[in-house]
């Protein structure tokens, strides 16, 4: 069995969602019978896809010609930059722009992380196949970092000791999310709030990416993406991890936050329910609520140890089983 994972990013990127889920794909097909390549050739038999860019569309209809199986990969990886396919317009209705969705109904089948997944593609018009496969990362590194009790975010940002702090992972183009950090960040002004933004290589995302740092509130510090060491020991000192976006969560971002034990602060229309309710992280209507929690300094060892039996079930070996499962069940069909 050969699979093909084409997910295109640049060489710039450095802590990249896309990647979490490169790895684990990597992992699944660990096997004597798998193998795994990531150029193009007629005798694949299984390509993965995390975007539509133009290089990923000419490989799809490459692959369709060619009756190569085609997977597209979605709601894991949001935050890439390079990954974002649902769009939404202004009065915050979602929709998949028309050329993007008469790609994806050309393909084979879509992985998602919730059966809710499911059901937002389908009414964005999607009618191919869509496999729900519960979504993990791997944890080796985050406990070498938890046990080596190096604090290299600190130095990274010159922070004190004392200095409590939030972080959270977003998107260049999801503005909303910044805009309440910031309000965030002006009610709660003893805490740095630390948004780790991925965003392409344009001049545009650039401009865009100073704009946000300079026109926010001091303790909101916007920052491209950090090297995966750096962001890392921040999550594991961090006091919470927050999402107050419009866009559906990411799940290899936020799986971090929960095997860490680090207390959720998400806006409601960011959840998937079937992996956070109110009972594993705190569910805000906005940033007002976000600032309550924090300033009264709400009990959070309920929800994250809650949050974190979602890990004993849903890690890496099962998820790594269930890809390879998939692509089996694929391949034989």
């Amino acid at each position: 069995m050969k699979i093909l994972i084409c997910f295109p990013r640049k060489k710039i990127d450095v802590f990249f969602e896309g990647a979490m889920l490169e790895y684990q794909i990597n992992k699944a097909c660990q096997k004597d019978d798998v193998t795994v390549v990531t150029k193009f050739s007629p005798d694949i038999d299984i390509a993965n896809f995390i975007n539509l860019n133009s290089k990923s569309s000419k490989i799809i209809r490459q692959s369709v010609v060619e009756s190569i199986p085609t997977i597209l990969w979605m709601f894991f990886a949001n935050n890439d930059n390079y990954a974002r396919i649902i769009e939404t317009r202004k009065d915050g209705e979602l929709y998949i722009p028309l050329s993007r969705l008469e790609l994806i109904n050309m393909m084979d089948g879509v992985v998602v992380p919730a059966q809710e997944a499911r059901v937002i593609l389908r009414k964005l018009g999607v009618k191919i196949p869509i496999f729900v496969l519960y979504g993990a990362v791997d944890t080796r590194r985050m406990d070498e970092l938890t046990s080596s009790k190096t604090d290299v975010f600190r130095r990274y940002f010159r922070l004190s000791d004392d200095q409590k702090y939030a972080v959270t992972v977003t998107n260049i183009k999801a503005s909303e999310n910044i805009e309440q950090l910031n309000d965030l960040a002006a009610a709660v002004p003893d805490y740095n709030f630390y948004a780790f933004v991925s965003g392409g290589t344009s001049f545009l995302d650039k401009v865009r990416l100073k704009a946000m740092d300079k026109l926010t509130s001091p303790n909101l510090i916007v920052t491209k993406l950090v090297p995966e060491d750096v962001y890392r020991t921040g999550l594991i000192g961090a006091s919470y991890f927050i999402d107050l976006g419009y866009d559906k969560m990411n799940v290899m971002t936020l799986y971090e936050a929960i095997y860490l034990k680090i207390p959720l602060i998400l806006r409601k229309n960011v959840i998937f329910k079937e992996i956070i309710d109110n009972t594993k992280a705190y569910i805000v209507n906005d940033y007002n609520g976000a600032a309550y929690l924090i300033r009264t300094g709400a009990d959070t060892d309920k929800n994250t140890e809650k949050a974190f039996e979602y890990t004993k079930i849903n890690n890496a070996a099962t998820f790594t089983d269930a890809i390879y499962n998939l692509f089996y069940k694929i391949y034989t069909r």
